[in-house]
């Protein structure tokens, strides 16, 4: 038996219904609860903290957006090695820590940038 998001093999034991799909464990978590990038009570409590520590997928993004000025999703999702899911989930990280932000490209594509860099 396939995940019907991931195609990941499951065990009928460990099938979740989720929409009239039939989900591993994972996305069945992924499904319940979706990384929020716009939280303001999780900025706001980010903001105050007096040290904010990044782990190693963080650090790749902040370098890569820092290098080449913006990056894509693909271009994060290459450099991190992570699935969409869990990029998604560092990048709401970084952006309720204000340390990232979604930007629109002159070509219509988005992508994101440090927060810092208002241009």
């Amino acid at each position: 038996m396939l995940c019907e998001q991931c195609n990941s093999p499951m065990e009928p034991e460990e099938e979740r219904e989720f929409g009239g799909r039939k989900l591993c464990e994972d996305c069945y978590i992924d499904a319940l609860s979706p990384a929020k990038t716009c939280d303001p009570w999780a900025t706001y409590t980010a903001s105050r903290l007096d040290t904010q520590e990044l782990n190693p997928a963080q650090e790749v993004i902040l370098k890569l957006i820092a290098q080449q000025g913006h990056a894509t999703l693909a271009e994060l999702m290459k450099a991190t090695g992570l699935d969409e899911a869990a990029l998604m989930r560092e990048i709401a990280a970084l952006r309720h820590m204000e340390l990232i932000r979604g930007a629109m490209m002159p070509g219509g594509g988005r992508a994101f940038k440090l927060f810092k860099d208002q241009g």
